[in-house]
């Protein structure tokens, strides 16, 4: 019973900041005997206080240093629920204090961790599950969508209520999928009054690279080890040299000259090669501070305040594009035509499967009917 309150008080102020019910939590985490509640009750923070990241980091940094295991999964879960998609640094650096890898707060390297904690023969199953987790939480839907409780400054109910049965995936594994409806897609798409995406550009006021989509990750390469020289006893040596000596000194000579020349041209391969390096690093290009995305573009939460019209645009949005999603256009040269995007699924254009369709009479036969038994498994 009072771990259903507990949920119940988080859905219920989920987003409303409610610091008599932070309170209220605080002291269940405190007070109440039972683990599973201490972490339930932390846990409930981060839904509570999804509106405000910058308070619930607050109370995060203080939970996070609890002595107890339950509370401190708890606080590292409520300030990933409340942070999510933000792109904090604080929050990066609190939660690296619940790692015992320390890592660079960086994607690049945090994608080279998770596959390492994956592929690892001696890594604990309990890392590995949590690391396939976040994995897939990183490459969602192709890299397109984010996680976030909140849509448009409001509680996404849907949202709230999948992170919710999500979280129950400690008893059992099957409520990951549940995750999916708390993730939105990031995208800017404009719309003309016919509900028509016209050809169009947006301008992003960063550097291309900066939101950009992360690099595949490359397999490793086979490293080749260098040969071994067998050892040569001395006795050996001393038997070779005097070999040499007996062979005469007129050929040693000449060994000596050519040895010169090897040496002679080697240095010139390394100062050719040098130059060409020095000509490459000034070859390349400085990238430029902004870059134009065609419609409907993939536009991430923290690029939205980067985002406005290029000068001399044809359309005029009807809201702010800092709000992202759909955004309806005044088309300015009313009247005169307009280039429209095709519409394109995953195996062709929408015209040429229609024409396809039309032309196809054959349907596909239905299945024979057949009787199921429960009883039977």
């Amino acid at each position: 019973m009072r771990q259903a309150g507990v949920w119940m008080l988080a859905m219920a102020y989920a987003g409303s900041g409610n610091p008599e019910v932070v309170n209220r939590l605080l002291a269940k985490i405190a007070l109440d005997p039972n683990q599973d509640i201490k972490r339930f009750a932390a846990i409930s923070i981060g839904f509570v206080l999804s509106n405000d990241p910058e308070q619930c980091l607050s109370y995060g940094s203080m939970l996070i240093e609890h002595f107890n295991g339950h509370v401190r999964y708890g606080a590292a879960i409520a300030v990933g629920i409340a942070c999510a998609g933000t792109g904090y640094k604080e929050a990066i650096a609190l939660l690296n204090l619940c790692s015992n890898i320390p890592t660079c707060a960086k994607v690049g390297d945090f994608r080279e961790t998770l596959m390492k904690m994956i592929t690892e023969k001696g890594e604990d199953s309990i890392t590995k599950f949590g690391a396939i987790i976040a994995q897939g939480i990183l490459d969602a839907g192709g890299r397109n969508v984010t996680l976030s409780l909140q849509r448009n400054g409001q509680s996404d109910m849907p949202a709230v209520l999948g992170m919710l049965v999500f979280l129950q995936y400690w008893y059992w594994h099957s409520m990951t999928h549940f995750i999916s409806l708390a993730f939105h897609p990031t995208c800017l798409i404009g719309l003309n009054k016919d509900l028509q995406m016209p050809r169009m550009e947006f301008r992003c006021n960063a550097k291309p690279s900066l939101f950009a989509y992360p690099p595949p990750l490359e397999e490793k390469k086979k490293e080749e080890h260098e040969k071994i020289e067998t050892v040569v006893l001395s006795i050996t040596n001393k038997k070779i040299s005097n070999k040499k000596k007996k062979e005469g000194q007129a050929s040693g000579a000449q060994d000596v000259d050519e040895k010169m020349d090897v040496d002679e041209d080697v240095q010139e391969k390394k100062d050719t090669l040098d130059k060409k390096e020095k000509l490459e690093e000034k070859v390349k290009e400085v990238e430029p501070s902004y870059h134009n995305l065609k419609n409907p573009a993939r536009v991430v939460p923290l690029q939205l305040k980067t985002i406005a019209m290029p000068e001399g645009s044809r359309y005029r949005p009807l809201k702010n594009l800092s709000s992202g999603g759909i955004v309806m256009l005044q088309d300015t040269l009313e009247g005169k035509d307009e280039e429209i995007v095709e519409m394109v699924s995953n195996v062709g254009s929408i015209s040429a499967i229609t024409a396809t369709e039309s032309t196809s009479t054959s349907e596909a036969t239905a299945f024979s009917p057949f009787e199921f038994n429960m009883s039977n498994y």
